[in-house]
């Protein structure tokens, strides 16, 4: 029975000397005059044209119904106070009937970054990084997969010089606390200590915003609300 008490004790003591980890979560929202979607012309190319049967839109800034906003980077700055190695998971980077999916993604500096063909047809992956060195490679085989260099903190833009419509956008950062809004504007990002930090949200059209966030008994929220005046 002693044995067992003493298991006990240790089991309360290390339950209140463990670090809480969180889940900061929020949504972005836009707010101003109506976004018009300016659906892309593919019909110059058929191999493209073919592969969608319906309307394509440019996605450089997609608004729903109640204001939501599709593809916010909100990440951490200067998360390396927060600590974490860069995640091992490749983020991928795909080009798919013609446009980069995801249109946006977040990567930490040192975590791999890949680009993807799974058209089966000729594009080519164009970085226009200023302290990432700038590449341009062609990709033709259905499935290719090529590394992308993304070692320094930035936001930068990738092309098809192919196919002219087609741009994505990567942001590099320095900790692994990052995340992309969702179709409903939402996003979450994980493992965060208990703590004060600044949030940050990136937007191609719209700017940048930031905000103070304390992650306190595990958790944390923050909305974004970008105004655009007419």
């Amino acid at each position: 029975m002693k044995g067992c008490t003493w298991l006990a004790a240790v089991a309360v003591l290390v339950g209140v000397g463990a670090v809480s980890m969180a889940d900061v979560t929020g949504k972005v929202t836009y707010e101003g005059p109506p976004v018009k979607p300016k659906r892309i012309n593919m019909q110059g190319v058929p191999q493209c044209a073919a592969l969608h049967v319906n309307p394509v839109f440019d996605p450089s800034i997609e608004v729903g119904a109640k204001g939501e906003l599709k593809g916010v980077a909100v990440y951490v700055k200067n998360g390396t106070v927060a600590g974490g190695p860069p995640p091992q998971n490749p983020v991928v980077l795909d080009q798919v009937g013609c446009m980069y999916e995801p249109h946006v993604v977040t990567v930490m500096a040192g975590q791999p970054l890949q680009a993807k063909n799974s058209d089966g047809f000729l594009h080519n992956v164009h970085g226009l990084g200023k302290k990432n060195a700038q590449f341009n490679f062609p990709q033709m085989a259905q499935n290719q997969v090529n590394p992308i260099p993304a070692q320094q903190v930035e936001t930068f833009k990738i092309k098809c010089d192919v196919h002219p419509w087609m741009s994505a956008w990567v942001v590099v950062v320095d900790n692994p606390y990052s995340a992309v809004t969702d179709a409903k504007g939402t996003f979450t990002i994980k493992g965060l200590k208990n703590g004060k930090y600044t949030l940050v949200a990136w937007q191609e059209k719209l700017g940048t915003q930031e905000a103070q966030i304390e992650v306190k008994d595990g958790k944390a929220t923050q909305d974004f609300k970008f105004v655009k005046k007419k």
